[in-house]
């Protein structure tokens, strides 16, 4: 699915819409009324320097992906980033692959065949989002030779051989041969909300595994796919950096790795692959998966009230559009970077909401 009309230029008068012709001709009349009228005399490089600036508002700096095939890792519903990251990607004309988990693979194609998610697939000139292919990808496994027996003979993993990230990658080198656009969405922590005090190590390494070290299993494995200019984008969250309690179970940990990741990968895969790292660090959205946090209504509540742009919803769109720019050539320069979405709140350093500045407000009283 591929949007036409991404760039932009001057039309002919065969070919314009009407109201590109009027801007067209408002311009030439501009130009011709400034050679007609007034003491001072105009030369015809002064007109057309009128003309061309009359008709500034026809120009944009679109963000144009025509001709780029992008991965992206970890959609298997429509509610999530990964889905508005795809979304962002097909709208400014890059190709689609998708990775998707295995136990929700089957689910995931069924509602995507019977229509469910339509509405969501609904692009701006009024067609319907395609995906180039869907894999069943399950990154905490380097390669097949990983998978232990008792999930190869899961029921849930049945038929789907070959979903380790090796196999996965070879896949794509074997369909498509390359990708520009590598896109890093998503984590696991099954002991989520376990304070640091009371994870396991297992459950700490499993979050690390799954959330962090997949990535770099990712970029390991399809870097070597990857056209040189190419760019890989990953998610993250406030809690790398800052304390989020009730954040738990090493997932705090696992996105202080990535972020830190993402530096040594940029220089690394960047010296290497000639491709660019950077990582978007997302406000809280009430997706699916978000909700096994146990509290992000709490959470989103508390960014609505005291993020600099307070009241203002964050939406998934937001954080796809930036993924969009990152993996373009206007961002030919970023790498190594943690690009915030989040409505201004990691720049916040007291809540304004707290109770503490009530009874402050009190005593003042």
């Amino acid at each position: 699915a591929k949007v036409s009309g991404v760039g932009q230029h001057f039309p002919s008068s065969e070919h314009a819409r009407p109201s590109e012709m009027s801007s067209a001709m408002a311009s030439h009349s501009l130009a011709a009324t400034v050679l007609r009228t007034g003491a001072r005399r105009v030369g015809p490089q002064r007109a057309q320097r009128l003309t061309v600036r009359a008709a500034a508002t026809e120009r944009t700096l679109p963000i144009d992906l025509r001709g780029k095939r992008a991965f992206v890792a970890g959609v298997a519903d429509d509610q999530g980033f990964g889905w508005a990251i795809s979304k962002c990607l097909i709208e400014a004309g890059a190709e689609v692959i998708l990775g998707t988990w295995v136990p929700a693979l089957n689910i995931f194609e069924t509602s995507l065949r019977r229509g469910k998610f339509d509405e969501s697939r609904k692009l701006s000139d009024g067609t319907l989002m395609e995906f180039a292919k869907v894999y069943a990808l399950d990154a905490i496994y380097d390669t097949y030779d990983d998978v232990p027996e008792e999930v190869r003979t899961n029921k849930r993993y049945a038929g789907n051989d070959g979903f380790s990230v090796a196999d996965c990658a070879a896949k794509v080198a074997a369909d498509f041969g390359t990708i520009d656009i590598l896109v890093h969405s998503l984590a696991n922590g099954p002991e989520v909300q376990k304070p640091l005090l009371e994870t396991s190590r297992n459950g700490y390494l499993a979050a690390l595994s799954a959330s962090a070290y997949s990535k770099v299993s990712l970029v390991q494995r399809f870097g070597p796919i990857m056209n040189p200019g190419g760019a890989v984008v990953s998610l993250t969250y406030l809690a790398g950096e800052k304390i989020i309690p009730g954040y738990g179970g090493g997932m705090s940990s696992a996105k202080a790795a990535l972020e830190s990741d993402t530096q040594v990968l940029a220089y690394e895969a960047g010296h290497k692959y000639k491709i660019r790292v950077n990582t978007i660090s997302a406000g809280p959205l009430g997706s699916r998966a978000a909700k096994a946090i146990g509290f992000i209504d709490d959470m989103i509540n508390y960014s609505m009230t005291n993020a600099p742009l307070n009241e203002k919803p964050l939406s998934a769109m937001e954080i796809g559009q930036t993924a969009a720019f990152l993996c373009s050539p206007l961002a030919s320069g970023i790498t190594g970077t943690c690009i915030y979405v989040d409505n201004g709140l990691h720049a916040m350093g007291m809540a304004p909401d707290s109770k503490s500045l009530e009874r402050a407000a009190e005593k003042a009283e």
